[in-house]
């Protein structure tokens, strides 16, 4: 049985009452966030992407997933890598 505990318990308004798993709320908030961001707010795709890969991360990191966090930090730093190499290739613009 859920029991109300307040107004800002985002545990059970996400993840027992909307989504019903974890990972399925944390797919749910990614998919949100990226109609939000994405398609409504207009920003880049790669922008959009980055932001979803850092909190699918964050999430992966406090559910204690060693192996989906090296392979998302890997994505990530190569993306910063690339991303630094074309600001430098445009002479800073």
């Amino acid at each position: 049985m859920i029991e109300p505990t307040g107004v800002l318990d985002l545990w059970t308004l996400f993840v027992e009452l909307t989504f019903g798993g974890f990972w399925i709320a944390v797919i749910g908030l990614s998919l949100t966030m990226f109609l939000i961001m994405g398609w409504l707010g207009r920003i880049s795709i790669y922008s959009v992407t980055v932001y979803i890969m850092m909190f699918i991360l964050s999430m992966a990191l406090g559910y204690g997933y060693i192996a989906i966090n090296v392979f998302i930090s890997a994505g990530l730093i190569i993306a910063f890598i690339f991303s630094l190499k074309g600001y430098l290739d445009r002479g800073g613009q």
